[in-house]
């Protein structure tokens, strides 16, 4: 479950970040009230005060920015970044730039996005007060007015952006869990079809059995075997069925290929341009690139690999290179034979063998349109 908190976390880690980068325009104001002239007692009380408003600035942004909601605290603390800066603006116009920094501690207030932006409009309204009583010259009001407009509408639009990533998170969470739910639903229908009428076969025909064990010995022997021979072929769809649910996908073998080779020291590169296949393809191809891997692995002493999936307009290729000692013998192994003869049932071929440059190549190339499988005779 996508944890709310968490993602406030790291909003605050990033909005840390950046807030601390923005300060770095305060250090020639704190470097001018250092080293002015003038008296001292009214310098310093600007630089307590400009070291307060700093400490709270960052006290916010460590404990406060981006909740899921608006609590009281980062009211209290916009409330008194304001009270600074309009004091501190009222003594000098120039630091009404400080409401840059106000606003855009409303606007990563909350991620109710109605709440962050009435908080970034009364921020403003009260910086356009303090331009107004203090009688900052007008053709500086763009620049203080605006930029503490866009710092705060800025922090809206991160907030709405992490607010986003939460319900996407959260959607692919709930997407997962009902795919999980219909695959459990799907695999208990399927195991039911599978089993019932041979369970109640089995069952009626013991019953049978047991009732003719003195009277029909004959006759419940044969039902004896029935219930055999019923068992066995039950066994054998579970088989089926629960091989076929095993069986991975061409992107589940990519990734897990990926995997393997890089935990046996094999630096791969993938390209996979394939899409959707059908079943019998994708089946095909991920068998191969199963039993290519699990060469290179064993023979190839390679570095290097390369895996290519490349889709035409009527056909599918699978390509895996390696920079080995190659893979002596391989092609005469039952792996290969095995691949072999399911990519020509499929109509396909299959290349495998040693690369001029060095290394082993293994090509199978796929028809997308279905083939039928051959179909054996039954016994009579």
């Amino acid at each position: 479950m996508v944890d709310m908190d968490d993602y406030g976390r790291r909003g605050r880690r990033w909005g840390l970040f950046f807030a601390c980068g923005y300060l770095l325009y305060l250090v020639p104001a704190m470097y001018q009230q250092l080293t002015g002239r003038g008296p001292i007692a009214p310098r310093a009380l600007v630089l307590a005060a400009l070291v307060l408003f700093i400490a709270v600035y960052v006290w916010y942004w460590l404990h406060h920015a981006f909740d899921a909601r608006l609590p009281r605290q980062t009211v209290v603390l916009l409330i008194g970044l304001c009270a600074i800066a309009a004091g501190m603006s009222v003594h000098d116009w120039g630091w009404i730039a400080l409401f840059t920094y106000c606003t855009v501690v409303a606007g990563a207030s909350s991620w109710e996005r109605r709440s962050a932006l009435a908080l970034v409009v009364g921020v403003l309204v009260l910086a356009l007060a303090v331009a107004l009583s203090t009688h900052a010259p007008l053709d500086t009001w763009p620049y203080i007015l605006g930029g503490a407009a866009l710092g705060g509408l800025s922090m809206l639009g991160i907030g709405y952006l992490i607010e986003t990533t939460v319900q996407l998170r959260q959607a692919r969470e709930e997407v997962g869990r009902l795919a999980v739910a219909e695959e459990r639903l799907r695999f208990a229908r399927d195991v039911h079809d599978l089993l019932g009428h041979s369970l109640s076969v089995i069952v009626l025909k013991s019953e049978l059995a047991g009732r003719l064990g003195d009277a029909d010995p004959e006759r419940a022997a044969n039902e004896i075997r029935d219930v055999e021979r019923v068992a066995r072929e039950a066994l054998r769809e579970v088989r089926e069925a629960v091989a076929g649910y095993r069986q991975l996908g061409l992107s589940q073998e990519l990734e897990s290929a990926r995997a393997t080779l890089g935990a046996a020291g094999i630096e791969t590169r993938l390209q996979a341009l394939a899409g959707g296949l059908p079943t019998p393809v994708d089946s095909t191809l991920a068998w191969a690139l199963r039993e290519g891997v699990t060469n290179v692995i064993r023979h190839s002493r390679a570095a290097h690999a390369e895996i290519r999936v490349v889709r035409g307009d009527d056909h599918v290729d699978l390509e895996l290179l390696d920079d080995g000692v190659g893979c002596e013998g391989c092609d005469q192994g039952n792996g290969l034979r095995g691949l072999r003869e399911r990519v020509s049932a499929r109509d396909g071929t299959l290349i495998a063998g040693p690369r001029p440059e060095g290394g082993f190549r293994l090509a199978v190339s796929l028809p997308l349109r279905e083939t039928p499988m051959p179909v054996r005779a039954a016994a009579p």
